[in-house]
């Protein structure tokens, strides 16, 4: 709630009525403002939105014990994981530099969006994967909330902005009811959590200077 609270009010946010950020990093999840109330819900959980499910057949499971949410897919943590079995069932030549990459027991998310930025087919091919079940994120996001503009922060976005982005602005207009908001990776960075702090306490003590 802190992020998108600062996207609010510092950033791509500014002068809107409806915005949703999400995270992508080690987790995923979100922060809404919508009539400019930002939404809390009676446990503060809202925008739980890493563990909305994205894949009914269920075959990850996702931290929490659910199975096929978006969080088990698409998180930082989680990528290798689900390329692992992406792999065994896409991948015909075992000699492939991507199938050779997941044998390490050290590989990371890194290591996937540098082999697919370098030109790896089967790499980019994975990446879209990822981007479409984003999108499938993104669109029940849209079709709850009915936002004009999601901004996607954390360490996978941040790092890996085209990669994220490309995909999402391929499929997500072809999978929401509602008209598909504009998504962009937000201005604020690392910080959005720190903008949102500091718009709080503005909010009770007022700027400096006035």
């Amino acid at each position: 709630s802190a992020a998108v609270y600062g996207e609010y009010r510092f950033g791509a946010g500014i002068d809107l009525d409806n915005i949703v950020y999400v995270t992508i990093s080690t987790g995923i999840g979100g922060g809404c403002i919508i009539d400019k109330h930002l939404l809390f819900g009676k446990d503060g959980n809202v925008a739980e939105v890493g563990h909305t499910t994205i894949d009914f057949s269920g075959e990850l499971k996702c931290s929490c014990g659910g199975r096929g949410h978006w969080e088990a897919y698409c998180s930082g943590k989680n990528i290798p994981v689900f390329a692992r079995v992406w792999a065994k069932n896409n991948i015909k030549n075992r000699k492939s530099p991507f199938y050779k990459l997941l044998q390490s027991d050290s590989v990371n998310t890194k290591d996937i969006f540098e082999l697919a930025r370098r030109g790896d087919a089967v790499a980019e091919k994975f990446i879209d994967e990822i981007g479409r079940l984003n999108s499938i994120g993104l669109a029940n996001i849209t079709n709850l909330y009915d936002p004009s503009l999601i901004t996607i922060g954390g360490t996978v976005a941040l790092k890996n902005p085209d990669l994220i982005l490309n995909p999402i602005n391929k499929y997500l207009g072809s999978m929401t009811f509602n008209r598909a908001p504009e998504v962009r990776i937000t201005p604020l960075g690392e910080n959005a959590v720190l903008y949102g702090a500091l718009a709080a306490v503005f909010d009770r003590v007022g700027f400096p200077g006035e």
